[in-house]
């Protein structure tokens, strides 16, 4: 009966790979490298202090709704620290999201119709894939090397293009699948491109602060003169993901048209979760976690490529990530890493992502694969790429 009743959006395919990232992370028997989770271990003890003291101090305001785009102080601290690195925002530049992938909704809720069209890098993070087909948009994927999207070939679509692209989404710091980080010239450049032809950029900032070694290299918010960037930060992953909070920075236009949305979506965010926020920034903790997962990170990020060198070595090549949680890693010889998932966990009880989830309509980057390091311990980290090399008969 209710399949008749669906929209004609929820009567295709749907693309489950976010959801069953989720599920294999609950399977305590699989060495997963899928899912983006961090390592419990990090999260910071004084959590459970801080909580007591809002619920203590705050009860009336951390169980009550909060304003639609937020707290005006977590504003105001968000706004804070993003012009302490040097982004030009104010408290009314900023919408709370429950999540960063709720502010990416959001922002396709304002900008999308049905057959619009959506630039994107390829790869790029399947979650901001999955939202852009709920919405019935078309993606234009635009390869990359190691030093960001190819300008040349984004300026030729651009400039031959019929149509009309709403924005462009791009992670340009430790990025989601591949771990790489866009050069300054890079970012620059498509700055230009994007004034050119006025291309809202939408920046998604998730791993930017998590730095293990390499030069800072600014964001493309902190570079942007002329309003193009909508920036989209979490504290998913600075601080920690049940949390569920995380932000939009931009025009004020565009956060006055997102409160309209937002109010009927979740109508607001956590208050509970932004004065958790809101406490442990004002008391150093957030700083504190960051620290803790960099720390953490560059130990995990270490014993992966070695791990890498010992068991793939003449075989794959792979992103050795400035930070972040990832490597890409493509084997070379003609395999199909998506048909292989099932054998590697149900056979090896080894997970990862395979490199067709990070490209439109599953076309490309077969004989690739996502590893997300954070959330084994090392010497599950060096079992499982052994498994991994089983499972590609390397």
């Amino acid at each position: 009966m209710y399949n008749n009743l669906l929209a004609l959006r929820a009567k295709g395919t749907p693309n489950m790979d976010l959801a069953d990232l989720f599920k294999l992370a609950e399977q305590p028997d699989v060495i997963s490298f899928a899912g983006g989770f961090p390592d419990p271990d990090w999260f910071i003890e004084e959590i459970e202090e801080i909580t007591m003291d809002v619920l203590r101090n705050y009860k009336d305001i951390a169980l009550q709704y909060s304003p639609v785009a937020g707290l005006s102080t977590l504003r105001k601290y968000i706004s804070e620290r993003m012009r302490k690195q040097n982004m030009n925002i104010n408290p009314s530049n900023v919408l709370i999201s429950s999540g960063s992938l709720q502010g990416l909704d959001l922002l396709c809720k304002i900008f999308l119709d049905p057959d619009d069209y959506v630039i994107i890098e390829a790869p790029t993070y399947l979650g901001a894939i999955s939202t852009f087909e709920s919405y019935e948009a078309n993606t234009v994927a635009i390869p990359c090397d190691e030093h960001g999207i190819i300008i040349e070939q984004l300026d030729e679509f651009l400039q031959n293009t019929k149509i009309k692209p709403k924005f462009i989404y791009v992670i340009p710091t430790f990025q989601n699948p591949s771990g790489r980080v866009w050069s300054l010239e890079r970012r620059k450049a498509l700055l230009e491109i994007c004034d050119k032809y006025q291309l809202p950029i939408i920046e998604d900032n998730a791993y930017g602060e998590l730095r293990c070694s390499g030069m800072e290299v600014p964001t493309i918010k902190s570079l942007d003169s002329k309003e193009l960037v909508i920036y989209l930060g979490t504290f998913s992953k600075i601080f920690c993901p049940g949390i569920r909070l995380g932000w939009v920075a931009g025009p004020e236009e565009i956060i006055e048209k997102l409160i309209l949305f937002k109010q009927n979506s979740d109508q607001t965010s956590s208050s509970l979760s932004q004065l958790l926020v809101l406490e442990a920034g004002k008391k150093g903790l957030i700083e504190k976690q960051i620290n803790i997962n960099i720390e953490n990170l560059k130990l995990k990020r270490d014993v992966t490529i070695n791990t890498l060198e010992k068991h793939f070595s003449g075989k794959a090549k792979w992103v050795v990530s400035e930070g972040g949680y990832y490597t890409w890693v493509e084997i070379d010889k003609k395999i199909n890493t998506y048909d292989l998932l099932k054998k590697a966990v149900g056979d090896y009880k080894v997970a990862y992502v395979a490199g067709p989830s990070f490209f439109p309509n599953k076309n490309g980057g077969e004989n690739c694969l996502r590893l997300c390091y954070s959330l084994p311990k090392p010497t599950k980290l060096e079992e499982g790429i052994k498994r991994l090399a089983k499972v590609f008969s390397i």
